[in-house]
């Protein structure tokens, strides 16, 4: 009696139906891995299909890139393209001048602002090109001349254009002035400018022209009104007597 007594006083616990236990040690259950799990979706839905599905979106994948590229590259390419333009539009035509860091000067019109600054009308209205021309003549013709013989080279091109009223590129050409067109020396643009632009002479005659002895003989050139000498060259005016029309024909120095 004592003993059910016992027994009853300490009741043993029951297991309650419909619940099971969280721990996987107790249900007899392992967790699969994570691509075990993937595996057997993969096997669920079939491989292939699969296989073909990524390989369709990673086509559509780069052609969308690729599209993207050639779009970025062609207006880059066209981005360029209008740069240069408009780099190339920022010199105008005709200028051949730089100054500077290679800014394009107008030296038609920076010599007549010169002028007008200064209160005088310049001697002879020269393009750029006509100005570049004289100032190659001078550097193959004279070269190794002082500064007063290329001042006095440049008098005779501008005394020929005033006396003939042609342009200076038909008096290079007609009075036989050297073919060669050399990077002009600063030297010679300034004895352009000082001639043509502001009006300075080497001499007050009308020397038109001239020749180097050392070089050759000339009984055309001594035949007409010897002027002066400057270093190796020798300087001649038009002489009075009718032989000055047949300069055109022999040549003008």
């Amino acid at each position: 009696m004592y003993a059910q007594s016992k027994r009853s006083a300490y009741p043993q616990p029951t297991k309650q139906q419909g619940t099971r236990s969280r721990n996987p040690a107790r249900n007899g259950r392992k967790s699969k891995p994570i691509l075990y799990r993937l595996r057997k979706i993969c096997k669920r839905y079939n491989w292939a299909r699969i296989g073909a599905a990524l390989l369709i979106l990673g086509a559509a994948a780069f052609t969308v890139w690729g599209a993207s590229h050639l779009l970025n590259r062609g207006s880059d390419t066209e981005a360029a393209a209008e740069t240069r333009a408009a780099e190339a539009a920022v010199e105008p035509e005709g200028y051949i001048f730089k100054y500077g860091e290679g800014y394009a000067v107008d030296m038609e019109q920076l010599t007549a602002a010169w002028a007008s600054e200064a209160g005088f009308e310049k001697r002879y209205e020269l393009t750029d090109d006509e100005r570049l021309e004289i100032a190659q003549v001078l550097t193959a013709e004279a070269d190794g001349e002082p500064f007063a013989g290329k001042v006095a080279v440049a008098q005779c091109i501008l005394q020929t254009c005033e006396d003939t009223d042609m342009r200076p590129h038909e008096v290079l050409s007609m009075y036989s002035y050297s073919k060669r067109r050399p990077e002009p020396s600063d030297e010679a643009l300034e004895a352009v400018a000082a001639v043509f632009d502001f009006g300075h002479v080497a001499t007050t005659e009308p020397i038109k022209y001239f020749y180097a002895p050392a070089l050759t003989d000339s009984e055309w050139h001594e035949s007409q009104a010897y002027v002066m000498t400057i270093n190796n060259h020798k300087f001649f005016k038009e002489a009075d007597h009718d032989a000055g029309s047949s300069g055109n024909e022999t040549g003008g120095h």
